[in-house]
């Protein structure tokens, strides 16, 4: 991250594409070979002799071994022929350690195919690559268990894959990886596992993992990259765990905690999906006093989507109170995607505690919740956005929550910067931002360039210590429209509690807005009165939202200009249930005895 953001236009790029039928390739069966009898290291029977004797496309199993550990002592499981698959009895009926001594298996052969079943491998121990299992060409995972593998040490470098390292494409199906590490000095990639092309990973764990880049003497390349997991190509991660690793470095940048995608300092960009995962606790940190690490959970160079996933309690550290990024970092993409999922509990020393936003792309939010994540402002350099920050991007809140997030700079919430360099306008529907607290301004949104628009939302309850608690402009900002929102019962001890805004008019109509004595003109039909909001609750759907009381003067007095259907709380609430639309992202519904009378069934 740029320190100083120049108001200059970012080259964005296409990321690949995954490869069509990597999965059936991947997961081809193979002939069956040979059978392991014993626990030796070598010999008649030993799973080393087995490998040494297969032909390419055979399967090895261990089909009524009584033994449940190996332990090699004479190096490393070389695989010789371009294709071999080790049907093991089960991850926790056989374990194969390097002894710390070797690697457990290697094939380095460019373009070849190992797939490596129901095993435990340990106690590997690589001078390079890979420290329980290094493949050149592509990999396949099912039921293994990675733990306590080490690859490197202090004084390697340019060193990958803690556990593993793959130069093609790789495949994981269940199995974990957890307790390993990669040591060394310039670019050190993936504590767990480093993939140098596509990488699928489903029902995967990734656990406690390292990823440390030393001091060298020469600081601007001890780059250190994905606490567990390193991917140069197109990720998708499904039903995975990814917590507690850590990405480090003595004395140059960090990127990704627990996930690195692509490579920022490479401008290598590959797209990650990431469905049903939970990507927390992990830590992206450098003892660097002018880096600024990236990425508290996932940095990600390339387009990103997460889907029913949770990001939780990440943090970036270092000693200069630099880094952005608590819960995701995106870079050079054109969209991040989030959809049914919490971000909560995330931080960052400077810039997006919860996000930050790919340059020139859209952050797109629906039906998410973000929550209680932070970002500091110790150094001084004033980038803020507590739950959200955009760097030249714009944000589309759909259905969604930024709530209780805080910034010690401006835009408690969400911080759009350099919103005239976005390739739209920032868009709030149907959605709720409340609880927020900036220590500049913008308690609940900052706007700083650009466009945005508000449509049938509630922005309440936000604190900021300059002005305009709910939503404050700054005067590169170009227009503000707001329609059938509530923007009250926000607070500064600056001016404007609820708006501030240079521009000279906001546009829109059927606005509740008690105070916004800025510079600009509210529509004529704002209303003034306190909404009589209720707090913060669950009261249907997949976020919380502000029910109003009964007495409100909001309700059956708002508009409904895009024609939504629902209100924040999405099916089963109805936009429109009432004489008229309510003002702001919560419908009062009707009473069973309302629906009766309607009905024609009152008797």
């Amino acid at each position: 991250m740029n320190r100083t953001c120049p108001r200059a236009r970012v080259r964005a790029l296409r990321p690949r594409r995954l490869v069509a039928g990597l999965a059936l390739a991947l997961a081809a069966p193979l002939a069956a070979a040979a059978t392991v009898t014993n626990c030796d290291d070598a010999g008649p029977g030993s799973l080393r002799d087995a490998i040494a004797h297969a032909t390419t496309g055979e399967t090895i199993d261990f089909a009524g071994l009584a033994c449940n550990a190996i332990v090699l002592d004479g190096g490393a499981l070389a695989v010789a022929v371009a294709e071999l698959t080790v049907q093991g009895p089960g991850s926790s009926a056989l374990s194969i350690s390097g002894n710390d001594t070797s690697r457990v298996f290697e094939q380095p052969a460019a373009g070849a195919r190992l797939a490596l079943r129901g095993l435990t491998l340990t106690h590997g121990r690589a001078g390079g690559d890979g420290g329980c299992v290094l493949a050149g060409g592509d990999l396949t995972l099912g039921d293994v268990v990675a733990t306590g593998c080490a690859a490197g040490n202090a004084t390697t470098a340019l060193v990958s894959g803690g556990a593993v390292a793959v130069t093609g494409n790789a495949m994981l199906d269940g199995g974990a990886f957890d307790g390993n590490r990669v040591d060394g000095t310039q670019r050190v990639r993936g504590g767990a596992i480093a993939v140098g092309n596509l990488l699928t990973a489903t029902g995967t764990s990734f656990t406690n993992n390292v990823a440390w880049s030393h001091a060298d003497g020469n600081p601007n390349d001890d780059i250190a990259e994905g606490g567990a997991i390193f991917a140069l190509g197109d990720t998708h991660l499904t039903d995975s765990v990814i917590s507690g690793n850590t990405v480090k470095s003595d004395a140059s940048e960090v990127f990704g905690g627990g996930v690195a995608i692509g490579s920022h300092p490479d401008d290598a960009m590959a797209s990650l999906d990431v469905l049903r995962g939970h990507v927390h606790g992990n830590t992206a940190t450098t003892q660097c006093g002018v880096c600024a690490p990236q990425g508290g959970g996932i940095a990600a160079v390339g387009d990103t989507r997460l889907r029913d996933s949770t990001v939780l309690d990440n943090t970036v550290y270092s000693p200069g109170h630099y880094g952005g990024g608590g819960g995701v970092r995106a870079f050079h993409a054109t969209s991040l995607e989030v959809t049914g999922s919490i971000i909560a509990g995330n931080h960052a020393p400077s810039a997006g505690g919860g996000i930050m936003g790919p340059e020139q792309g859209v952050v797109t939010l629906d039906t998410t919740l973000v929550t209680g994540n932070s970002s500091g402002n110790e150094a001084g350099l004033d980038e803020g956005g507590g739950g959200i920050l955009c760097l030249g991007c714009a944000v589309v809140l759909q259905s969604s929550t930024v709530s209780d997030n805080n910034a010690g700079a401006s835009g408690g919430g969400i911080f759009i910067h350099y919103g005239e360099y976005a390739p739209q306008a920032t868009t709030i529907i149907d959605s709720t931002i409340s609880g927020n607290t900036s220590g500049q301004e913008g308690g609940g949104i900052m706007l700083d360039g650009g466009d945005a628009n508000f449509h049938n939302s509630t922005i309440a309850f936000n604190t900021a210590a300059s002005r305009g608690a709910g939503i404050s402009a700054g005067e590169y900002t170009y227009q503000i429209g707001l329609e059938s929102t509530i923007v009250a019962n926000n607070a500064t001890a600056g001016a404007a509690s609820d708006v501030w805004a240079f521009p000279d008019t906001v546009g829109g109509s059927h606005n509740l807005v008690p105070s916004a004595d800025g510079p600009a003109d509210m529509p004529a039909d704002t209303i003034t009165a306190d909404p009589l909001l209720l707090p913060l609750a669950d009261n249907g759907g997949a976020t919380p939202t502000h029910a109003l009381d009964p007495a409100s003067p909001a309700i059956d007095a708002g508009s409904n200009a895009l024609g939504l259907v629902f209100d924040q709380r999405g099916e089963g609430y109805a936009r429109e249930a009432g004489a008229g639309a309510d003002i702001g992202a919560w419908e009062q519904q009707p009473t069973s005895a309302d629906v009766i009378f309607t009905d024609g069934f009152d008797g």
